[in-house]
Protein backbone atom coordinates (compact mmCIF):
# COMPACT_ATOMS: atom_id res chain seq x y z
CA UNK A 1 0.00 0.00 0.00
CA UNK A 2 1.17 3.50 -0.79
CA UNK A 3 1.03 6.03 2.01
CA UNK A 4 -0.20 9.60 1.57
CA UNK A 5 -0.30 12.31 4.25
CA UNK A 6 -2.48 15.41 4.37
CA UNK A 7 -1.90 17.96 7.08
CA UNK A 8 -5.03 19.96 7.79
CA UNK A 9 -4.64 23.06 9.91
CA UNK A 10 -7.68 24.95 11.16
CA UNK A 11 -5.80 28.24 11.45
CA UNK A 12 -2.46 29.76 10.81
CA UNK A 13 0.34 29.20 13.29
CA UNK A 14 2.73 32.01 14.14
CA UNK A 15 6.30 31.67 15.28
CA UNK A 16 6.88 31.85 19.00
CA UNK A 17 8.99 34.84 19.96
CA UNK A 18 11.95 34.76 22.29
CA UNK A 19 10.11 36.89 24.86
CA UNK A 20 9.34 35.41 28.24
CA UNK A 21 5.78 36.82 28.12
CA UNK A 22 4.95 35.30 24.74
CA UNK A 23 1.51 33.67 24.56
CA UNK A 24 1.36 29.92 24.97
CA UNK A 25 1.12 28.23 21.58
CA UNK A 26 -1.33 25.38 21.10
CA UNK A 27 0.39 22.24 19.88
CA UNK A 28 -0.26 21.39 16.25
CA UNK A 29 -2.81 18.64 15.79
CA UNK A 30 -1.37 15.39 14.49
CA UNK A 31 -1.74 14.99 10.72
CA UNK A 32 -4.48 12.96 9.11
CA UNK A 33 -2.99 9.93 7.38
CA UNK A 34 -4.59 8.40 4.29
CA UNK A 35 -3.40 5.04 2.95
CA UNK A 36 -4.63 3.52 -0.32
CA UNK A 37 -3.54 1.37 -3.25
CA UNK A 38 -3.44 4.43 -5.54
CA UNK A 39 -4.43 8.09 -5.66
CA UNK A 40 -5.05 10.86 -8.19
CA UNK A 41 -4.54 14.52 -7.34
CA UNK A 42 -6.02 17.24 -9.55
CA UNK A 43 -4.21 20.42 -8.55
CA UNK A 44 -6.53 22.63 -10.63
CA UNK A 45 -9.78 21.44 -9.04
CA UNK A 46 -8.06 20.73 -5.68
CA UNK A 47 -9.50 17.22 -5.56
CA UNK A 48 -7.87 14.01 -4.32
CA UNK A 49 -9.30 10.62 -5.28
CA UNK A 50 -8.06 7.54 -3.41
CA UNK A 51 -8.68 4.05 -4.82
CA UNK A 52 -8.50 0.59 -3.24
CA UNK A 53 -8.16 -0.37 0.41
CA UNK A 54 -8.54 3.24 1.57
CA UNK A 55 -7.82 3.82 5.25
CA UNK A 56 -8.05 7.21 6.98
CA UNK A 57 -6.38 7.51 10.37
CA UNK A 58 -7.29 10.70 12.19
CA UNK A 59 -7.17 11.54 15.91
CA UNK A 60 -10.99 11.75 15.96
CA UNK A 61 -12.09 9.12 13.46
CA UNK A 62 -10.99 5.98 11.62
CA UNK A 63 -12.45 5.30 8.17
CA UNK A 64 -12.13 2.46 5.67
CA UNK A 65 -13.62 2.26 2.16
CA UNK A 66 -12.72 1.34 -1.41
CA UNK A 67 -13.05 4.89 -2.81
CA UNK A 68 -12.53 8.25 -1.15
CA UNK A 69 -12.98 11.64 -2.86
CA UNK A 70 -11.68 14.68 -0.96
CA UNK A 71 -12.23 18.26 -2.07
CA UNK A 72 -9.10 19.91 -0.68
CA UNK A 73 -9.50 23.31 1.02
CA UNK A 74 -7.47 26.35 0.20
CA UNK A 75 -4.46 26.96 2.44
CA UNK A 76 -5.52 27.13 6.07
CA UNK A 77 -9.11 26.20 5.26
CA UNK A 78 -11.28 23.37 6.54
CA UNK A 79 -12.49 20.40 4.54
CA UNK A 80 -16.01 21.06 3.27
CA UNK A 81 -16.81 17.88 1.31
CA UNK A 82 -15.61 14.27 1.47
CA UNK A 83 -17.28 11.22 -0.07
CA UNK A 84 -16.49 7.58 0.76
CA UNK A 85 -17.97 4.67 -1.18
CA UNK A 86 -18.09 0.88 -1.12
CA UNK A 87 -17.78 -1.02 2.16
CA UNK A 88 -17.60 2.13 4.29
CA UNK A 89 -16.63 1.57 7.93
CA UNK A 90 -16.26 4.45 10.39
CA UNK A 91 -15.20 4.11 14.03
CA UNK A 92 -15.17 7.02 16.46
CA UNK A 93 -15.43 7.89 20.14
CA UNK A 94 -17.62 10.79 21.29
CA UNK A 95 -16.70 13.40 23.92
CA UNK A 96 -18.23 11.23 26.66
CA UNK A 97 -16.11 8.20 25.72
CA UNK A 98 -18.87 6.19 24.00
CA UNK A 99 -17.63 4.26 20.95
CA UNK A 100 -19.54 3.90 17.68
CA UNK A 101 -19.07 1.61 14.69
CA UNK A 102 -20.92 2.69 11.54
CA UNK A 103 -21.13 0.78 8.26
CA UNK A 104 -22.78 1.71 4.95
CA UNK A 105 -22.35 1.67 1.19
CA UNK A 106 -21.71 5.43 1.05
CA UNK A 107 -20.88 8.26 3.46
CA UNK A 108 -20.83 11.96 2.55
CA UNK A 109 -19.24 14.53 4.89
CA UNK A 110 -20.38 18.15 4.52
CA UNK A 111 -19.18 21.20 6.45
CA UNK A 112 -20.42 24.77 6.18
CA UNK A 113 -21.02 27.85 8.28
CA UNK A 114 -24.24 29.72 7.48
CA UNK A 115 -25.25 32.84 9.44
CA UNK A 116 -22.66 32.00 12.14
CA UNK A 117 -24.15 28.48 12.56
CA UNK A 118 -21.83 25.53 11.99
CA UNK A 119 -23.28 22.64 10.01
CA UNK A 120 -21.15 19.49 10.04
CA UNK A 121 -22.82 16.24 9.01
CA UNK A 122 -22.05 12.79 7.66
CA UNK A 123 -24.92 11.24 5.70
CA UNK A 124 -24.83 7.45 5.40
CA UNK A 125 -26.81 5.67 2.66
CA UNK A 126 -26.97 2.11 1.38
CA UNK A 127 -27.88 -0.09 4.35
CA UNK A 128 -26.37 2.11 7.08
CA UNK A 129 -25.98 0.53 10.49
CA UNK A 130 -24.67 2.12 13.70
CA UNK A 131 -23.52 -0.10 16.58
CA UNK A 132 -22.80 1.07 20.11
CA UNK A 133 -23.09 -0.20 23.67
CA UNK A 134 -26.70 1.04 23.66
CA UNK A 135 -27.67 -1.16 20.74
CA UNK A 136 -27.80 -1.36 16.97
CA UNK A 137 -29.80 0.96 14.73
CA UNK A 138 -30.39 0.67 11.01
CA UNK A 139 -31.86 3.61 9.14
CA UNK A 140 -32.12 4.89 5.58
CA UNK A 141 -30.66 7.46 5.54
CA UNK A 142 -28.69 7.82 8.76
CA UNK A 143 -27.32 11.30 9.48
CA UNK A 144 -24.58 11.94 12.02
CA UNK A 145 -24.68 15.59 13.07
CA UNK A 146 -21.11 16.09 14.24
CA UNK A 147 -21.69 19.74 15.24
CA UNK A 148 -24.67 18.80 17.42
CA UNK A 149 -23.19 15.45 18.49
CA UNK A 150 -26.19 13.29 17.66
CA UNK A 151 -27.68 10.92 15.07
CA UNK A 152 -30.88 11.50 13.08
CA UNK A 153 -32.81 8.45 11.91
CA UNK A 154 -35.57 7.93 9.37
CA UNK A 155 -37.41 4.63 8.91
CA UNK A 156 -35.23 3.12 11.61
CA UNK A 157 -35.07 -0.22 13.36
CA UNK A 158 -33.46 -0.52 16.80
CA UNK A 159 -32.14 -3.68 18.43
CA UNK A 160 -31.21 -3.46 22.11
CA UNK A 161 -28.47 -5.68 23.51
CA UNK A 162 -29.60 -8.52 25.76
CA UNK A 163 -28.36 -6.81 28.94
CA UNK A 164 -30.23 -3.54 28.16
CA UNK A 165 -33.52 -5.25 27.28
CA UNK A 166 -33.61 -6.93 30.69
CA UNK A 167 -33.38 -10.51 29.41
CA UNK A 168 -31.61 -12.82 31.83
CA UNK A 169 -30.87 -10.17 34.47
CA UNK A 170 -32.50 -8.89 37.64
CA UNK A 171 -32.98 -5.50 35.98
CA UNK A 172 -36.39 -4.42 34.71
CA UNK A 173 -36.53 -4.13 30.91
CA UNK A 174 -36.30 -0.66 29.38
CA UNK A 175 -39.77 0.76 28.72
CA UNK A 176 -39.82 2.48 25.36
CA UNK A 177 -43.44 3.66 25.63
Amino acid sequence: MKKFLIVLLAGSCGLAGAQTNAPVQKPKPPPTEINSDSADFDLNSRRAIYHGHVEVIDPKIKLKSELLVVDLPSSGGKLSHVSAETNVVIDFTDEKGATYHVTSDKAVYAYSVVNAVTNETVTFTGNPLVESAEGTISSEPLVWDRAGSHFRFKNYKMVLPHNLSGGGTNVSPIKLF
